[in-house]
């Protein structure tokens, strides 16, 4: 099939994962805008393959089922061709990611969820790509409010059963909407090594699996806040909370590589320093403004603009999606 030019040692990653385990999500996270179609139920209809290029100067996409034209990447336009194109023909879609530091291309298939009743022909769209496509990693995609369902169990099941096939494929665990967790009553670290012993059944024996919990829809809300991009109300009250605990508790619980583990804590350590000075300083500008000079004010606001960037950008380190990126700069094929 016709694509856009991938080089040969491209990254191919597989996004894989039941219905709305926010596989598109995550994606939405890394890129810090929310163009994947997303929600909570079957949403992505057949696979989106996304180029990521160094060098690219502009997000565009086009669908192969229709045409070689290239158009803008929008999220409209990705749900108008969602579920129209042909089957096994993935719409193209080439942009960078801004987030991830090291400069090599990557590519990865954003699937649909197999274990939708209602839309059966997605199950044949996701093991085609499973089974089919040139694939390098599977980053398996949790959802932490739905582990242990009858249709994740067969889907480890196929997923164990093609990566013996295929002489073995390094999986990534991502444990999604990990802020459903209460850190009172759910250690982290035991929800963590039981997902490890859980794959161990279904993995090639001697496959190492690295666990990193995320909230990935809270990093793409903060993101967004940082850019002064609209918000829904609920998108607004969702971005107003973090369990500080939980982020800390994630941190320490994740399975992966020790420098990625120090590197995150330390920019959470600099965003807390950035985010107490910050306050510290707000509160003086207030007395400044109130009480010495009205137009002290206008430096008063520019001064809770970077209050805000400093709160969301630990919020952002602390969702575990710095951690996810730190793991996907170290990939090598």
């Amino acid at each position: 099939m016709g694509v856009f030019d991938i080089p040969d040692a491209a990254l191919h990653i597989l996004m894989l994962g039941c219905m709305s385990s926010g596989k598109s999500t995550i994606l939405n996270a890394l890129l810090g805008r929310g163009v994947f179609p997303a929600g909570n139920r079957a949403t992505t209809a057949q696979i989106f393959r996304i180029i990521h290029d160094p060098r690219s100067q502009e997000a565009v996409c086009r669908n192969l089922s229709e045409s070689e034209e290239r158009f803008p990447l929008s999220r409209e336009r990705l749900a108008a061709w969602n579920g129209t194109m042909r089957e096994n023909v993935p719409a193209d879609i080439r942009l960078f990611f801004p987030h991830l530091e090291k400069r090599r291309p990557l590519v990865f298939y954003d699937t649909p969820g197999p274990n939708t009743s209602k839309y059966g022909a997605h199950r044949g769209e996701t093991y085609f790509a499973l089974e089919k496509l040139p694939l390098t990693h599977i980053f398996l995609v949790l959802d932490m409010a739905q582990l242990h369902t009858r249709d994740e169990e067969a889907l480890l099941r196929d997923m164990g059963r093609v990566m013996e096939e295929r002489g073995g494929i390094p999986l990534l665990v991502i444990l999604n909407k990990a802020d459903v967790i209460d850190v009172d009553k759910e250690p982290v670290q035991e929800i963590i090594q039981e997902i490890q012993e859980d794959m161990s059944g279904y993995v090639p024996a001697g496959t190492h699996v690295d666990v990193i919990p995320v909230m990935a829809r809270g990093a793409e809300i903060w993101r967004r806040m940082i850019d002064r991009d609209a918000l829904t109300t609920f998108e607004i009250e969702f971005g107003q909370y973090i369990d500080w605990r939980l982020c800390q508790a994630m941190l320490e619980a994740a399975v992966m590589p020790d420098a990625i583990r120090s590197s995150v804590a330390e920019q959470m350590e600099e965003w807390r320093r950035l985010q107490k000075f910050s306050q510290v300083f707000k509160g003086s500008l207030e007395y400044l403004a109130h009480r010495i000079h009205p137009e002290a004010e206008i430096i008063n606001k520019n001064m809770s603009k970077i209050l805000d960037y400093a709160d969301c950008r630990r919020a952002i380190t602390g969702s575990g999606i710095v951690a996810l990126e730190a793991w996907i700069d170290t990939l090598t094929a």
